[in-house]
């Protein structure tokens, strides 16, 4: 899915940037059907990025996944 990079520890983001960055996580997690090990590993990853800029935001307490996300994924707890 993505590739490891190094990132400039000097780099900084807008709290606006961040929020954006957050919509767009919590629109794709709303989004997912999990049909495979793949799609699951990309839930995944979404979660502990949405986790990390809801750090980066000073969010205690981030949403849960979607209930159809949540069904799904139990539902193929398989992978």
């Amino acid at each position: 899915m993505a590739r490891t990079r190094r990132i400039d520890a000097s780099a900084t983001f807008t709290r606006e940037s961040l929020e954006t960055l957050l919509d767009l996580v919590e629109i794709r997690l709303g989004h997912v059907e999990i049909y495979d090990r793949e799609d699951a590993r990309e839930l995944k990853q979404l979660q502990r990025t949405r986790d990390q800029l809801n750090g980066m935001l000073g969010i205690d307490n981030p949403p849960s996944l979607p209930p159809m996300a949540e069904r799904m994924l139990h539902s193929r707890s398989a992978f």
